[in-house]
Protein backbone atom coordinates (compact mmCIF):
# COMPACT_ATOMS: atom_id res chain seq x y z
CA UNK A 1 0.00 0.00 0.00
CA UNK A 2 1.26 3.55 -0.67
CA UNK A 3 1.25 4.47 3.03
CA UNK A 4 3.36 1.47 4.15
CA UNK A 5 6.72 2.56 5.65
CA UNK A 6 8.62 0.42 3.10
CA UNK A 7 7.05 2.33 0.19
CA UNK A 8 7.60 5.68 1.93
CA UNK A 9 11.27 4.81 2.47
CA UNK A 10 11.65 4.00 -1.21
CA UNK A 11 10.37 7.47 -2.09
CA UNK A 12 12.76 9.13 0.39
CA UNK A 13 15.86 7.22 -0.70
CA UNK A 14 15.05 7.03 -4.41
CA UNK A 15 15.33 3.27 -4.12
CA UNK A 16 12.57 1.51 -6.01
CA UNK A 17 10.08 -0.33 -3.82
CA UNK A 18 10.52 -4.09 -3.76
CA UNK A 19 9.09 -5.57 -6.92
CA UNK A 20 8.55 -8.90 -5.21
CA UNK A 21 8.39 -12.26 -6.88
CA UNK A 22 5.65 -13.69 -9.04
CA UNK A 23 3.47 -16.08 -7.04
CA UNK A 24 3.47 -18.59 -9.93
CA UNK A 25 7.31 -18.70 -9.80
CA UNK A 26 7.21 -19.46 -6.07
CA UNK A 27 4.63 -22.20 -6.61
CA UNK A 28 6.79 -23.64 -9.39
CA UNK A 29 9.81 -23.81 -7.05
CA UNK A 30 7.79 -25.39 -4.26
CA UNK A 31 5.87 -27.89 -6.38
CA UNK A 32 2.59 -26.06 -5.80
CA UNK A 33 2.99 -25.72 -2.03
CA UNK A 34 1.87 -22.33 -0.75
CA UNK A 35 4.99 -21.71 1.32
CA UNK A 36 8.33 -19.98 0.83
CA UNK A 37 11.20 -18.81 3.05
CA UNK A 38 12.50 -15.39 3.96
CA UNK A 39 15.99 -14.54 5.26
CA UNK A 40 16.55 -13.00 8.70
CA UNK A 41 19.42 -10.54 9.11
CA UNK A 42 21.71 -10.89 12.11
CA UNK A 43 20.31 -7.66 13.60
CA UNK A 44 16.74 -8.93 13.35
CA UNK A 45 17.81 -12.24 14.88
CA UNK A 46 19.41 -10.27 17.77
CA UNK A 47 16.06 -8.54 18.35
CA UNK A 48 14.25 -11.89 18.33
CA UNK A 49 16.80 -13.30 20.77
CA UNK A 50 16.37 -10.34 23.15
CA UNK A 51 12.59 -10.71 23.17
CA UNK A 52 12.88 -14.50 23.57
CA UNK A 53 15.04 -14.00 26.65
CA UNK A 54 12.61 -11.38 27.99
CA UNK A 55 9.61 -13.68 27.62
CA UNK A 56 11.43 -16.98 28.35
CA UNK A 57 10.17 -18.26 24.99
CA UNK A 58 12.26 -21.27 23.92
CA UNK A 59 10.56 -21.50 20.51
CA UNK A 60 11.36 -17.85 19.75
CA UNK A 61 14.94 -18.44 20.89
CA UNK A 62 15.17 -21.36 18.44
CA UNK A 63 13.91 -19.11 15.63
CA UNK A 64 16.61 -16.55 16.49
CA UNK A 65 19.22 -19.11 15.47
CA UNK A 66 17.78 -19.65 11.96
CA UNK A 67 19.21 -17.77 8.95
CA UNK A 68 15.80 -17.97 7.25
CA UNK A 69 12.27 -18.93 8.23
CA UNK A 70 9.33 -20.55 6.44
CA UNK A 71 6.48 -18.27 5.38
CA UNK A 72 2.99 -19.61 4.73
CA UNK A 73 1.37 -18.27 1.57
CA UNK A 74 -2.03 -19.78 2.32
CA UNK A 75 -3.52 -16.27 2.28
CA UNK A 76 -2.49 -16.07 -1.41
CA UNK A 77 -4.58 -19.03 -2.60
CA UNK A 78 -7.29 -16.84 -4.12
CA UNK A 79 -4.82 -14.49 -5.85
CA UNK A 80 -3.99 -14.46 -9.52
CA UNK A 81 -0.78 -16.53 -9.93
CA UNK A 82 0.81 -13.55 -11.74
CA UNK A 83 0.49 -11.39 -8.61
CA UNK A 84 3.81 -10.15 -7.25
CA UNK A 85 4.34 -10.81 -3.55
CA UNK A 86 6.82 -9.40 -1.04
CA UNK A 87 7.61 -10.97 2.34
CA UNK A 88 8.31 -8.84 5.38
CA UNK A 89 9.40 -10.30 8.72
CA UNK A 90 7.64 -8.84 11.74
CA UNK A 91 8.22 -9.17 15.47
CA UNK A 92 5.55 -7.83 17.81
CA UNK A 93 6.04 -7.29 21.53
CA UNK A 94 2.85 -6.49 23.42
CA UNK A 95 2.69 -3.57 25.87
CA UNK A 96 1.95 -6.14 28.61
CA UNK A 97 5.34 -7.78 28.03
CA UNK A 98 7.44 -4.61 28.02
CA UNK A 99 7.44 -3.74 31.75
CA UNK A 100 9.67 -6.79 32.23
CA UNK A 101 12.23 -5.02 30.02
CA UNK A 102 13.02 -2.59 32.86
CA UNK A 103 15.66 -4.79 34.44
CA UNK A 104 17.80 -3.36 37.21
CA UNK A 105 21.45 -4.35 37.58
CA UNK A 106 22.80 -5.31 41.02
CA UNK A 107 23.82 -1.68 41.70
CA UNK A 108 20.16 -0.65 41.38
CA UNK A 109 20.58 1.78 38.45
CA UNK A 110 18.89 1.35 35.08
CA UNK A 111 21.16 -0.04 32.41
CA UNK A 112 21.89 2.36 29.53
CA UNK A 113 19.84 1.27 26.50
CA UNK A 114 21.88 -1.01 24.26
CA UNK A 115 19.81 -0.54 21.12
CA UNK A 116 16.88 1.26 19.56
CA UNK A 117 14.70 -1.72 20.49
CA UNK A 118 15.88 -1.59 24.12
CA UNK A 119 15.03 2.11 24.30
CA UNK A 120 11.58 1.55 22.82
CA UNK A 121 10.73 -1.40 25.06
CA UNK A 122 11.74 0.54 28.18
CA UNK A 123 8.92 2.99 27.38
CA UNK A 124 6.47 0.08 28.01
CA UNK A 125 4.35 0.74 24.92
CA UNK A 126 5.08 -2.51 23.13
CA UNK A 127 7.02 -2.68 19.90
CA UNK A 128 6.82 -3.78 16.31
CA UNK A 129 9.96 -4.55 14.34
CA UNK A 130 9.53 -5.07 10.59
CA UNK A 131 12.26 -6.03 8.17
CA UNK A 132 12.51 -6.90 4.50
CA UNK A 133 15.77 -8.50 3.37
CA UNK A 134 16.46 -7.89 -0.33
CA UNK A 135 18.27 -10.47 -2.48
CA UNK A 136 21.21 -8.05 -3.00
CA UNK A 137 21.95 -8.01 0.75
CA UNK A 138 20.36 -4.62 1.44
CA UNK A 139 17.58 -4.64 4.01
CA UNK A 140 14.84 -2.29 5.12
CA UNK A 141 14.03 -2.11 8.80
CA UNK A 142 11.41 -0.20 10.79
CA UNK A 143 11.06 -0.13 14.56
CA UNK A 144 8.26 1.65 16.37
CA UNK A 145 5.75 1.42 19.17
CA UNK A 146 3.22 -1.30 18.49
CA UNK A 147 0.30 1.13 18.70
CA UNK A 148 1.82 3.51 16.11
CA UNK A 149 2.44 1.02 13.35
CA UNK A 150 0.21 -0.23 10.57
CA UNK A 151 -1.59 -3.51 11.15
Amino acid sequence: MPDHPLIKLGRKTNRPPPSGVVLADVLGRTGGVYETTTPLTEKFRDDIRAVAELTSDDELLRIAELPEVPVSLENCRQMDPQTRIVTVSRLDVSPAETPRWRRLPPAGRLITPRSELDDLLRRCRGARVEEHAFPDGWHWRHIGPAADLLA
